[in-house]
């Protein structure tokens, strides 16, 4: 389907419209007479001085000229490829044939001023609704300060990000360098302790803590081995983080989650909703 002309202004939102079809509906007329008053409007308005050209041999009534020549009197005027929305209306075409006509306030005015004042009532009651419904649209320095806003809060993200990996990364050259601990440091936690304390602070599942802890770009590494004392354990060790380091990494977590339903929430390094306390999503 072709339109004879563009509607979207070069500088803001697309205007109200109203259709012949919907003006047909609420004024209880078929659409080809819509469509017939609509074009014998439009010539009148645009195209008077252009009707004799196109008047059958024989044909007088200037009126019977404009209801069966109305298409080609206006493309002769403006041409079939012209933007036609600073006037006020488009002609929506399917090949020869016209759709519907489209048109502003001022148009559909005009075009229902010899109707039934009943009639007329009900278009200007359905352009008033269609004028309260239009959606705000951002002026383009409001567009450009979201995005401006979008890139710094990313590059804030990452910034702290780097700094608390660059913080792991040095922790983690100096266990690597010692040998396990004989036991375990008193602020520190074992993978299992943490799992429970995070579960009962924040409500997270021992799932979810595993997944934070084990994130490439997000989690944390054990700050040192400790040797298992068991004899069963066979001299192997377990890993253990400073508790202050578990606690502010989930901080950092719980404070980047937001709702998704009643019960549950999202997180970008999660790849599907979870729950979490009541008060934790922001």
């Amino acid at each position: 389907m072709d339109a004879l002309m563009n509607t979207t202004p070069g500088g803001g939102g697309k205007p109200v419209r109203i259709s012949t079809k919907e003006i047909a509906t609420l004024t209880d007329k078929e659409h080809k007479t819509v469509l017939r008053d609509t074009r014998s409007m439009l010539v009148e308005i645009y195209c008077a001085d252009l009707v004799g050209d196109f008047a059958p041999a024989g044909v007088t009534r200037r009126a019977e000229t404009i209801r069966s020549k109305a298409d080609e009197i206006l493309i002769k005027q403006y041409g079939p490829g012209t933007n036609w929305y600073h006037l006020g209306f488009e002609i929506v075409r399917s090949g020869n044939a016209t759709v519907e006509i489209l048109l502003d306030r001022e148009h559909a005015m005009t075009l229902v001023t010899g109707y039934d004042i009943k009639l007329r009532k009900r278009v200007v009651d359905k352009l008033s609704e269609l004028e309260q419904v239009q959606p705000s649209i951002p002026t383009t320095a409001e567009a450009l300060a979201q995005v401006f806003r979008m890139v710094a809060d990313s590059e804030r993200r990452e910034a702290q990000q780097n700094a608390f990996n660059s913080q792991i990364v040095e922790r983690v050259e100096i266990v690597e360098q010692t040998a396990p601990l004989k036991a375990k440091p008193q602020n520190a936690e074992t993978r299992s302790e943490a799992r429970r304390r995070m579960n009962r602070v924040h409500g997270l599942s021992e799932a979810i803590v595993d997944t934070v802890l084990d994130h490439p770009g997000y989690g944390i590494r054990p700050f040192a081995m400790v040797k298992n004392s068991h004899e069963e354990a066979q001299g192997s060790s377990y890993g253990v983080y400073w508790i202050r380091d578990i606690s502010a990494l989930f901080k950092r977590f719980v404070s980047e989650c937001t709702p998704h339903s009643a019960t549950m929430v999202r997180h970008p390094i999660i790849s599907r909703p979870f729950k979490l306390s009541k008060g934790g999503a922001k």
